[in-house]
């Protein structure tokens, strides 16, 4: 590691613990976010030791931190039920050690429930898009144009219900560290069903006194097709999660995003 990489890491622990200390949120500024509402989250600490996630009504139903496995082998990501025997395989990727994926599922009290598969710290050139025509992948790709390059890429594949069609989520961790005023990440089912990730760099205290991070980002903001906001998400210590009033099947889909959002290793 470089002596400016570690300074950086230095850096950015330093600023955690700071703002950690003095209890932030985001500061989601503009009429749009008046009708949000927000929910701290409880046991992101102990999420790896089996404990439940939990905000608003939703919790943590399974958590599993090696769904795939091998490093010498193909493996990967599929379209389809978790449990059917007709996967199509949408993405592939060599490489995958345990310390790299996540599965969790979510549920609420109402019964809706999803399934989040990640995969993080992957390389763009790892990537192999299969069966699916349009994917977040190549919808990124065709935005960012050709050539693009990254070496820190979290997926993940978001299934809601009994469903064989999930929503694919990319974001670049160094990309939105680094340039959180431009970057933009996607979560999409095609290239007509989208929302886009933006990282947030506004925070409030308690008191309500609103600052700008010098650098990084402290969440994301989640909007529609139609640039609409419909849920944001604080990464800062535990996390708050903030999702506005919705069909219970779009909710739940955002919910489970802002909760892979909170979740996701973010090296540098």
């Amino acid at each position: 590691m470089n002596f400016s990489k570690l300074s950086l890491l230095i850096l950015l622990f330093l600023a955690n613990k700071t703002i950690s200390a003095q209890n932030m949120g985001l500061a989601l500024e503009g009429d749009e976010w008046s009708s949000v509402k927000s929910f701290p989250v409880k046991g992101k600490n102990g999420f790896l030791k089996k404990e439940k996630l939990t905000f608003s009504d939703y919790y943590t139903i399974d958590v599993d931190r090696s769904w795939t496995k091998g490093t010498e082998v193909t493996t990967g990501l599929t379209q389809g039920v978790p449990t059917d025997d007709f996967y199509k395989k949408i993405i592939t990727t060599d490489h995958i050690h345990k310390q790299q994926t996540l599965y969790f599922s979510l549920g609420d009290d109402a019964g809706y429930q999803s399934k989040a598969f990640c995969l993080s710290r992957l390389d763009a050139k790892d990537f192999n898009i299969g069966n699916s025509a349009v994917s977040a992948v190549n919808l990124l790709l065709d935005i960012a144009g050709p050539g693009v390059k990254s070496s820190n890429i979290f997926y993940t594949k978001i299934f809601v219900g009994p469903t064989e069609e999930g929503y694919e989520l990319l974001l670049d961790n160094q990309a939105a560290e680094t340039h959180p005023k431009t970057y933009v990440g996607y979560l999409a089912k095609n290239d007509n069903e989208y929302y886009t990730i933006v990282p947030a760099s506004k925070v409030k205290s308690k008191k309500g006194k609103v600052g700008t991070m010098p650098f990084g980002s402290a969440g994301f903001t989640i909007r529609n097709k139609a640039g609409q906001a419909v849920a944001a998400v604080s990464i800062i210590d535990n996390g708050i999660i903030y999702l506005m009033d919705m069909d219970p099947r779009e909710r739940i889909l955002l919910a489970t995003t802002c909760a892979v959002l909170l979740l996701r290793p973010a090296d540098l």
